[in-house]
């Protein structure tokens, strides 16, 4: 039993969607969803059988409003919001829980995943980091996070910032290095499905040996010889030898 009988979220972008989806399929009702464009109220409906809304007044009386937009606007929505007894969280990982703290009751709930609209996500695999500004807030925000993840962890605003750091290196960045491969495999017409089975295994390893015994490859094995013909290949391609350089430097000197 959760201890929010009337939800509200705001947004609707990735991470609003998300959780109104993961909420819908725990059989949790969400009272409203608050929006800024009006063509997405009937998808809304239509997807999740929520009732949407432009209207800031029609947030109210609620146990909990979940603000799910950019960053850059989170405070411009919890400025709209009325002061209530209802506890006010945001869905960042960078923005500490303090922004909102107008409201008695406030905090975070990050899930820790990236997210796209129309791309599914088995909610209950993905980490959900909550900050609460009191012990008992902690607690009900645990409960609601426990309905959608089986890995809900308690942390700080400085922690969770940091740990968003490192998403942009295990997350962003290998996403580049596949877009990167892709470019380069198109020009011989190659398929980067091709790569699919080593991506996987190198996932795989550096969690079951750690990274730094997991990794492999001509820079670890200090193979100038292939690092020296991989550089000719990229001769015409500035930035990606350019990043082929920096992370090459990067291992030699870490393993010397």
């Amino acid at each position: 039993m959760i201890p929010f009988e009337k939800i509200a979220i705001v947004g609707s972008g990735n991470v609003a969607f998300a959780y109104a989806k993961v909420l819908k399929n725990n059989g949790i009702n969400v009272y409203r969803m608050l929006v800024r464009n009006p063509d997405v109220i009937s998808e809304i409906k239509t997807k999740f059988d929520i009732v949407a809304t432009l209207n800031f007044d029609e947030i109210v009386d609620c146990d909990i409003v979940i603000i799910a937009v950019s960053d850059d606007a989170i405070e411009d929505v919890a400025s709209k919001l009325k002061s209530s007894n209802a506890m006010v969280v945001h869905t960042s990982g960078m923005k500490p829980s303090n922004i909102l703290n107008k409201f008695l009751h406030h905090g975070v709930i990050y899930p820790l995943q990236t997210i796209t609209k129309d791309y599914d996500v088995d909610f209950k695999d993905v980490p959900i980091i909550i900050t609460a500004s009191s012990p008992n807030d902690v607690e009900k925000l645990m409960a609601l996070a426990s309905v959608m993840s089986e890995l809900v962890v308690e942390s700080s605003d400085e922690n969770r910032a940091y740990v968003h750091m490192n998403a942009v290196y295990v997350s962003n960045f290998v996403n580049v290095m596949l877009q990167i491969a892709n470019k380069l495999l198109d020009r011989k017409n190659l398929d980067i499905s091709i790569f699919r089975s080593l991506v996987n295994e190198t996932i795989k390893k550096s969690f079951s040996l750690g990274p730094k015994d997991a990794l492999t490859g001509p820079a670890r094995r200090k193979d100038m010889k292939t690092i020296n013909a991989h550089k000719q290949m990229l001769e015409n391609d500035i930035e990606e030898k350019k990043i082929y350089e920096i992370l090459t430097d990067y291992i030699l000197n870490k393993y010397k």
